[in-house]
Parts: C-alpha cells; structure tokens; sequence
C-alpha cells in the first residue's frame, strides 16, 4: 500500500562531518551551507538570543554575512529526536517553493545532535498574529491570501514533489509569515513521505504496543486518530481548521473551555454544506472574528472560505477535496486573489 520513510531513499551530497571549507560555514552541493558547532557559536553569538521554543528544539536570532538574519532550530539532544531533526533535514534538503520556508544551512553530528539553519521570518507565526491581544488586526485581505499559499504549498508537497511528502503537522503555528504577510509553511519533522496518498502507521514497538501518533490538538483528523493511518487527507483537515481560525479569529482549541474550534463552528458549516438552506448573512456575520466587523467585507468571500473549511474537516476522508481542488476554489470564488498577485503557477 503506502510508504513509509524507510521506503524512500534521499541522497544528502555532502558529507557532514567534513571540516569547513570557509570562514564560516561549507556550501554544499545542495545550495546550502554545512555548519560546524563553532560556527553556530560564531553567528548566535553563542546562542545568545533565544527567539522561540518547543517542544523538542529552541530557536535562536542569526547573523548571517552583512544585515542578513536567519533562525536557527537547535534540536534536543536524543537518539529520538535526531531521527526526526533527519527527517526535516532530508526533507527540507529537497524543497523548493515560495510559501514553503527556505532551509539555509545546517549542523549534524551523525550521532544525536542536529540543528537546522531557516530564513528568518520577522512577522512570527500565524498563530501569535491571529491570537495574540496586540492592536494590530491581520486585515481580511491577508487573511485570504494566507490560506490561498498556505494550500499551494501544501499542493506542492501532495501533488508536484517527488516523492510525495505528508506533513502531518498543519496548524496555524507552523504557518511563518513574512515582512509582507506571505505565507511560510514550516515544520516537517511530523512528515511522511511516500508516492501513494495513503501511508502506513509505523511499526508498533514490541513492549509498548502502541503507535507513535503526530499531530497537534484541535487539528488532528478525527479519522488518523481512530485509525493510526495518516494520509493527504489529514493535511487538508488541518487546513480546514486553519481556515476556520482565519474566518473567526478563534483558536482551534478554546484557551478556557477546552472547546474544540471544529465543534464550535459544526451547526454554521452543516448550513453551509446543505444546498436546501439559504444561510443568513447575520449568522456568518456572528461566526466571523469581530475584529474584522468595522472593516467593508464581501460576505460571500467569506462563506467561500466557510464553505471550503467545511469540505476539507469533512468525515469520511475520501469525501474531502485534493489541495488541487480547493486552490481552484478558492481562486475562482474570490477573484480578487488574482488582483492581490496570488494567482495560480507559483
């Protein structure tokens, strides 16, 4: 059926333990730049400046040569967590597209010890822009253009890569933003990567009997959850979400209650997916973030991207449009995309 990692064989044209070549840094054959831990030292001013944090790595400001800046991803040091600073490296080694972040350089030490040099962003996530309490409102215009990259990109890894990857892991905090608000999917330590939409779950361990799951509350697709088997279709579930945190301004999975952001929204999208009922405009105008209200908006933009939200959390997946199918949408049913310079062939 599907693949999983170990089916897919990637080719890293450098060999990492290698000694630089320059001052700081070697460039590889792939374009980017192999870092010794004195260089990392050397452009963190040792690690001097902490500017985000996880789970299972911290990030730190770079200087790179003149004003350039970039962000370095210092995995914790585990056997574990190398395997998945390997995954996002050889991924990332091999990516190339607009909304999808740049991979800059890197350190590997062949053991446990893995860093990863990206583009800096210095909008910050999507996430802190839609839910943090600044005065600064993302207005409706970027908020459309931002779901209209974020599924180019993730077209790009489903349908026009080779080999196929799955993210695994699409959530509005693994959406970067730049100085323009142009979208920056990152993160790929959750993906898999095959050539069929479907991937198998990996081995279970012989003493704990259990899979190893990826995502992230609030996004994860209910069907990944019951099943162990992700596929592209859980990536367009997260999507799905992302859309509905653009649309309300709410968080995937409520900061008070708990509530879960798909079951808040459940009554409006059922409404919306039925074609017997006319959906008022003052009930999308409730679900809508009101932030946004002050602003002149096309109210049936915003049923577009509802409506679209609807399709992608839809249960069972097989009933869930491709990344292909929703960028068409979304490009027919808001023309000002076009206008905004976000139209379709990046």
């Amino acid at each position: 059926m599907g693949c999983f990692l170990n089916c897919v064989r990637f080719h890293v044209s450098s060999t990492v333990t290698d000694k630089p070549k320059s001052k700081v840094g070697s460039l590889t054959d792939s374009g980017v730049t192999c870092y010794s831990w004195d260089d990392l030292e050397a452009i963190t001013s040792n690690f001097s400046r902490l500017i985000g944090s996880g789970g299972y790595s911290s990030i730190y400001m770079a200087r790179l040569s003149g004003s350039d800046k970039g962000a370095l991803k210092v995995h914790v040091s585990s056997h574990r967590l190398y395997q998945i600073f390997k995954v996002e490296l050889q991924i990332l080694l091999h990516l190339q597209h607009p909304y999808i972040v740049k991979l800059l350089g890197y350190f590997d030490d062949s053991e446990e010890n893995g860093s990863l040099l990206l583009e800096y962003l210095p909008q910050g996530n999507l996430q802190e822009k839609l839910h943090s309490k600044s005065k600064q409102v993302l207005p409706w215009r970027n908020r459309i253009t931002i779901a209209f990259q974020l599924i180019q990109a993730i077209e790009h890894i489903h349908e026009k890569c080779s080999p196929q990857i799955v993210h695994g892991d699409i959530k509005s905090s693994n959406v970067l933003l730049d100085k323009d608000f142009n979208c920056k999917l990152c993160d790929f330590g959750s993906a898999k990567v095959g050539f069929s939409s479907m991937v198998q779950p990996p081995t279970m361990s012989p003493r704990s009997k259990q899979v190893m799951m990826v995502g992230s509350p609030g996004y994860t697709d209910p069907h990944y959850l019951r099943t162990g088997v992700a596929s592209k279709k859980m990536d367009i579930y997260g999507f799905g979400v992302v859309v509905l945190e653009l649309v309300s301004g709410k968080e995937a999975v409520s900061a008070e209650g708990g509530k879960m952001l798909v079951h808040t929204a459940a009554p409006l999208l059922h409404e919306i997916l039925d074609s017997n009922v006319d959906v008022a405009e003052d009930n999308v105008r409730r679900f809508l973030d009101p932030r946004l209200l002050k602003d002149s908006i096309d109210i049936d933009e915003v049923k577009t991207m509802l409506s679209v939200a609807a399709l992608c959390i839809r249960s069972p997946p097989s009933l869930r449009p491709s990344a292909s199918q929703v960028a068409e949408t979304l490009v027919q049913k808001i023309p000002s995309l076009s206008f905004l310079g976000c139209g379709k062939g990046v």
